[in-house]
């Protein structure tokens, strides 16, 4: 019996170390070339974190929802790459609600809710594990020292939730997560996640930049450490995947050392610029987002 314990117990770590992570979602989320930095996703900080033998592939885009991601069937080449086991995480929302672009906008309580519980499906139909994760916020802090509330993300990340419970699928709120942190740690700090960057600060940016909608790479950092973190607590199958770790991800990300500067004649040598991403109409209550 002990034997035949120790046989299963063995299959089932082998079958997690064999499982690959996928990622589906927006510019917050994807893979910058060099000639961006310091703007990262937090999907490209991923593999760092994982265990040895597990690989993260990110097929997250700017500019792109539920909507656009299917219609130019991203999806469809994302699932052709799971295997049994491998987790897909999948984000969605920021651009689902733009309005002005009937491309990617949807109704988060119609369309959005049912493109994501389609993506469930699929993942569940080609032997892997979904995993759905809330929108990250916006970094734009308050006269009050408080971050700012979530608007129109905010029935996006509700939907989320809802698919989340309705179909019993893994959840990571990292929104609600950010929401908290942030918070806590205040304008000065937690807008040092994001694309705040001063006039010569970096080669890339020899302007400066306002961006408190993408993330730098103290926010990628932060954001994928949050993820790990919270799917040990919760106790979900893909926290197998990451390596331990005693550090909180905003301890990680404040004293992440800046070695993300590109210089200008290294940053030539990137052959193509990553597709931009324009947020939502609501760019009144939000800096300018080009990336």
């Amino acid at each position: 019996m002990k034997k035949l314990l120790a046989a299963v117990f063995a299959s089932a770590v082998f079958t997690l170390a064999a499982a690959d992570i996928h990622m589906a979602g927006d510019s917050t989320m994807m893979t910058y070339r060099g000639k961006d930095a310091p703007q990262q996703g937090w999907g490209q900080r991923m593999q760092e974190l994982v265990k040895d033998g597990v690989t993260v592939k990110n097929r997250s885009i700017g500019g792109r929802s539920t909507k656009s991601f299917k219609a130019e069937k991203r999806w469809e080449g994302l699932l052709r790459e799971v295997k049994k086991g491998d987790f897909v995480i999948i984000q969605f929302g920021h651009n689902d609600g733009t309005k002005a672009k009937p491309e990617r906008y949807t109704d988060p309580k119609t369309e959005y809710k049912e493109n994501m519980k389609g993506f469930v499906e699929d993942v569940r139909k080609a032997g892997g594990i979904p995993v759905i994760a809330t929108s990250i916020p916006f970094g734009i802090y308050l006269e009050d020292g408080s971050l700012k509330p979530a608007g129109f993300l905010n029935p996006y990340l509700q939907s989320a939730r809802e698919v989340a419970a309705e179909t019993k699928c893994d959840l990571v709120d990292l929104y609600a997560y950010a929401d908290r942190e942030l918070n806590a740690a205040g304008e000065k700090k937690g807008t040092l996640l994001y694309l705040e960057l001063k006039p010569g600060e970096y080669p890339n940016y020899p302007e400066g930049r306002s961006d408190r909608c993408h993330i730098s790479f103290r926010g990628a950092l932060f954001y994928a450490k949050a993820f790990a973190l919270l799917a040990k607590q919760n106790k979900l199958p893909i926290a197998e995947l990451f390596k331990a770790s005693d550090v909180s991800p905003m301890d990680a990300a404040l004293n992440e050392k800046d070695t993300f500067i590109v210089k200008k004649d290294e940053a030539k040598t990137d052959e193509k610029k990553p597709e931009t991403e324009v947020k939502p109409d609501a760019a009144k209550d939000q800096p300018s987002a080009t990336r």
